[in-house]
């Protein structure tokens, strides 16, 4: 790479600065983290400032290539997926597939390989992408209906099994080395069922076989049992053909030999599945589009379930596996439900605490942000200790925090967006662009650089301490944009 002399004036100059022991990028360091300490009933505190000792990583050399070994940033756009070092540098083309699965399913635990679901002509494959190389191998055609005999008979028994195949999260890599990959297919029959390949022998097994349209294999957390749901779609129809409108069971496959458990299945049409409490547990909750209740966990073995909660709450939950904590909304206009607001149900407790006044419309682990988004009221650790507040109440949208503690949103105001950076509790609100985001995630090195993704394709990269935006490339479509380890 040809270096300008300006970069060679630059370089010098730091290098001076750095045998002086002065600062290279002006300015005083950042304050001494002082967060207030947790009162007696637990009450939360504000985000910390940065360490004193935290101070702006520069290279003196830029990035020549394309890092050999994570992590990387990994982008889901209209023409496939792409990788890039930390800092969003060297945008590569991995695959041209764009993949019907999110991206945090299909990237194995080692962050080696991507498995993706793949539309063609000819109907659905399940291809393995290695990282970062985009070498890539077809491992099962899972359908040969193709788009085209999809739109033709919309409600036919093979469009309903190719909606259950492409429109969830169907394919789940096995805990630990991810030597097995779970996946659902259409490859020996009308309906969707359960597969598990052997990325060591090569081998396809079927798992389930039954009229219900299989989806959302789920393994427990030591690799022993896969967790799926059969749906169906029912008439009458409308227009347009949505989600599956009724749910017909759940059952557990025992992976070391083949044992297909029946479990109860929760009331309601939806699957409920919230995760896994532990090795052979799983949390789960009786309702409907409103109104839930019976939040309980199950054993996959017996099928027992075990209450967690008295009352019902309103329609939205989640998990963090950090330390299996749950938020969920409560609803008085819900029977036996919890007060108005938003609350944490702390693992191995009974009796949620409230967090919010309000309820939550929107509640989500972010697993790079390692905290709740509860909207429109906050960001919120997993203990409940530490919240971070939105620049602007009910207009702030798609957070990012940075292993820093540095706060980014989108927002939208008078139907204009714009991008707000906050570095701590004691710091302004800072505008760094203007424009209409498509995704914000942090670098996942050390936190202090942020990459900024537009609706027009452009991405941007700001950082530490002046987050002043540059254009480092163009990527059309961003839909998703996760960490890769």
């Amino acid at each position: 790479m040809r270096h300008s002399t300006k970069f060679l004036i630059l370089a010098s100059t730091m290098l001076v600065l750095l045998a002086c022991n002065l600062p290279i990028f002006g300015g005083t360091p950042a304050p001494k983290s002082t967060p207030t300490a947790a009162a007696a009933d637990d009450s939360q505190t504000s985000i910390p400032a940065p360490s004193a000792t935290r101070k702006p990583t520069a290279s003196l050399v830029a990035p020549m290539r394309l890092n050999t070994s994570g992590p990387f940033v990994l982008f889901k756009g209209a023409n496939g997926i792409w990788i890039s070092n930390p800092d969003g540098s060297f945008l590569t083309k991995v695959t041209d597939i764009e993949g019907a699965d999110s991206l945090r399913r299909a990237i194995s635990p080692k962050g080696d390989r991507l498995a993706l679901v793949a539309e063609t002509d000819a109907g659905i494959d399940l291809v393995l992408v290695n990282i970062p190389s985009g070498e890539s191998e077809t491992v099962a055609h899972l359908t040969s209906t193709s788009r085209k005999q999809e739109i033709a008979n919309p409600t036919g028994a093979k469009a309903f099994a190719v909606y259950a195949i492409r429109d969830f999260g169907n394919v789940a890599w096995q805990p630990g080395d991810g030597k097995l990959l779970a996946f659902v297919g259409a490859t020996k029959g009308p309906t969707a069922d359960l597969y598990v390949y052997d990325t060591e022998t090569k081998k396809v097994t079927q798992l389930s076989n039954g009229p219900a349209q299989t989806i959302l294999p789920s393994w427990s957390p030591d690799g022993q049992y896969i967790l799926s749901f059969g749906v169906s779609w029912v008439p009458p129809f409308g227009g347009a053909i949505g989600p599956y409108s009724r749910l017909d069971g759940v059952w557990a496959v025992r992976v070391s030999d083949g044992e297909t458990i029946t479990l109860p299945k929760p009331d309601g049409d939806l699957v409920n599945f919230v995760g896994w409490q532990d090795d052979s547990h799983y949390i789960t909750y009786d309702g409907g589009e409103q109104c839930q209740s019976n939040l309980r966990s199950v054993d996959v073995v017996t099928g027992k379930g075990t209450k967690l909660m008295n009352s019902s709450f309103y329609a939205f939950i989640d998990r963090s596996p950090q330390n299996g904590a749950m938020l969920l909304s409560g609803g008085a206009d819900c029977p036996d439900a919890l007060a108005e607001g938003t609350f944490l149900l702390a693992a191995g407790e009974t009796t949620p605490k409230k967090i919010f006044d309000k309820r939550a419309w929107e509640i989500r682990w972010m697993p790079e942000s390692q905290v709740f988004f509860a909207y429109p009221e906050a960001l919120l650790s997993a203990d409940g200790k530490t919240r971070y507040d939105p620049p602007v109440y009910d207009a702030s949208f798609k957070p990012a925090v940075s292993k820093a503690g540095y706060q980014a949103w989108q927002v939208i105001e008078n139907q204009k967006g714009r991008v707000m950076v906050k570095t701590s509790a004691n710091d302004d609100w800072q505008k760094i662009m203007d424009g209409s985001v498509a995704q914000l995630i942090w670098d996942p090195a050390d936190g202090n650089t942020l990459l900024v993704m537009l609706e027009d394709g452009s991405i941007h990269v700001a950082s530490f301490p002046d987050f002043k935006p540059r254009q480092i490339g163009k990527l059309a479509g961003v839909r998703e944009v996760v960490w890769l380890p």
